[in-house]
């Protein structure tokens, strides 16, 4: 009986790899996995302009004639639970040891979606990648998870897959045990339900003459991270006016902002940000339900530590 392929499972058979490139669009062998992959998203977006002008003898008018294409848009979308830091490389750009600090140009990786099947294997190759942005979550209960946007320049598909490689074997780091402190060294008083941390690299892919990037540049770096908490006392609210009533000058200015989180084995990844004043302040209460306060902070700069 003659093998035709059938409808496939999602991380049964098929696997996500990276690897970093030494130049854009280098293709790499991917041997890494970002963590414990979730849900992947591709997507191409052809851009495909529809041709019509004054009505001919037979054709012309409302209807389109022809029709040509422009960029060649692909993006790639994953989101992993993080039990594995070496990820951070590529969103932040420098590593030394286990300290990843941002750089002025972050690394672009190769990428690999494997999907085996009876007959026919998909192997895509995703060349050119860059991290447009990254955001870890955590919230009461679960493993802290990231979603990761990236632009890539070349796709290509193949029927040999690539070969997988084994997960890192230890649990993801989760809410539970979770340290915040704004600034550092000043615990917030205030139960926090869930945080997310934003990192944006605003990148830029350049085509030229051709319908595939063949550069890219990354933009400003932006940092934001929302807390959602239970209010218990004005300690959040003080920094967001900067002091009892609206500050004439500025909000406070934290010179800090300290996220630690932790995992069942005691390793532990600490976000130090640098100047971080509270950019939105929220209140909200509801009848018989406990008074919610939430907060959005920008930040200067950040550096990640794996201990």
């Amino acid at each position: 009986m003659t093998a035709v392929n059938r409808p496939i499972t999602t991380g049964v058979q098929s696997f996500v790899l990276w690897g970093k490139e030494t130049t854009y669009k280098a293709v790499t062998t991917p041997t890494k996995h970002f963590g414990l992959e979730t849900n992947f998203e591709p997507s191409l977006n052809n851009n495909m302009k529809s041709n019509r002008g004054f009505k001919g003898s037979a054709s012309g008018g409302r209807k389109a004639l022809k029709f040509t294409s422009g960029k060649a848009e692909s993006t790639y979308n994953i989101e992993f639970e993080i039990n594995d830091d070496e990820f951070l490389e590529l969103v932040m750009g420098d590593k030394t040891g286990s300290v990843y600090t941002e750089s002025d140009f972050p690394p672009s990786f190769t990428l690999v979606n494997a999907m085996s099947n009876l007959a026919i294997n998909r192997n895509e190759v995703y060349t050119g990648c860059v991290v447009n942005s990254a955001t870890i979550r955590g919230a009461e209960g679960e493993p802290v998870t990231c979603n990761m946007s990236i632009a890539n320049a070349g796709k290509s598909f193949g029927s040999t897959l690539a070969t997988n490689t084994a997960l890192t074997d230890k649990a993801p780091y989760t809410f539970s045990e979770s340290i915040f402190e704004l600034p550092a060294a000043t615990s917030i008083n205030n139960i926090i339900n869930d945080f997310e941390i934003t990192i944006e690299n605003n990148w830029t892919l350049h085509y030229g003459n051709s319908r595939e990037a063949t550069a890219a540049t990354p933009g400003a770096h932006s940092l934001r991270c929302r807390l959602s908490t239970k209010y218990v006392d004005d300690g959040l609210l003080n920094k967001a006016l900067g002091g009892s009533s609206i500050a004439s000058d500025t909000p406070t200015q934290n010179a800090s902002f300290k996220i630690v989180l932790t995992r069942p084995d005691d390793d532990t990844l600490t976000f130090d940000f640098a100047l971080s004043p509270i950019d939105t302040y929220n209140l909200r209460g509801a009848l018989n339900e406990a008074v919610e306060e939430s907060v959005e902070i920008v930040s200067s700069s950040l550096t990640i530590t794996k201990a």
